[in-house]
């Protein structure tokens, strides 16, 4: 095994030169390079431990689409027409206002909110003096001329999910971020960009259908890929926050 280091000699002395990165080459105990084959043998035998994992959560009710696409119609035909009337410029996506103030989204809202229990106490989250609040449950719909949503997360919520009306292989679909920062700060290269899922992603694309839910604990950074609206493109999507039960609370 070869030890390999910067020499001194490759640095200038002038001052003037000097910063960190600079100043941190001048001594031979600034790090050490041994030449090694990937991969090396004999490995050791590692027992693999996977923590901090990050789930989402997928299941499917199709027998909510038509019922669903139904009630969004006049909202969505609304927005768009408002946009139209006030001449505003073309947003990323159209975006309503909250839905359980109609009657008909009544079922949805009380789904999301129990699912979201669920999903906190499977995690192991202690709920004792909690109830569950949805914050947000609005329609999206994407405009013909193409939409997008950039990177974000739902600050001061614990569950958030979209459930799609319609979709398809041509339309957009969200996608996720690693939400830990000390990856995104020392981040490398994929050596496959057409690899599986592994320890090296970073960005995470998901396909979806019609009838599909997708839930997730909110600190996920999460955005959809632009396209050219070639068909409808509309979701429904919701935040859940976990509030304190004043007359739950034992004294």
């Amino acid at each position: 095994m070869k030890m390999m280091t910067v020499k001194n000699d490759t640095v200038k002395n002038d001052k003037n030169d000097e910063n960190l990165f600079i100043s941190a080459q001048k001594t031979d105990e600034t790090g050490f390079v041994s030449e090694v084959s990937v991969p090396q043998e004999p490995a050791l035998n590692f027992k693999v431990e996977n923590i901090f994992s990050c789930p989402i959560y997928i299941a499917h009710k199709p027998e909510w689409i038509q019922p669903l696409i139904k009630a969004t119609n006049p909202i969505v035909k609304r927005i768009i027409n408002q946009y139209k009337k006030d001449k505003l410029p073309l947003p990323n996506s159209y975006h309503s206002e909250l839905l359980w103030t109609y009657p008909e989204f009544k079922d949805i809202a009380n789904l999301i909110l129990q699912q979201s229990w669920n999903i906190l106490s499977w995690q192991g989250y202690d709920l004792t003096a909690k109830l569950p609040m949805l914050t947000e449950l609005w329609v999206q719909q994407f405009p013909e001329e193409g939409g997008y949503h950039d990177i974000h997360m739902h600050g001061n919520n614990h569950i958030s999910g979209f459930y799609f009306l319609q979709c398809s292989k041509k339309t957009s679909h969200p996608f996720f971020n690693d939400p830990r920062p000390g990856k995104i700060m020392s981040d490398l290269r994929l050596k496959d960009l057409k690899a599986k899922v592994n320890y090296a992603n970073s960005q995470i694309h998901y396909p979806v259908k019609p009838g599909q839910f997708i839930f997730f604990n909110s600190y996920m950074p999460h955005s959809y890929i632009y396209y050219k609206g070639v068909e409808p493109f509309r979701f429904i999507h919701f935040n859940m926050q976990a509030v304190v039960d004043s007359e739950g609370i034992q004294m």
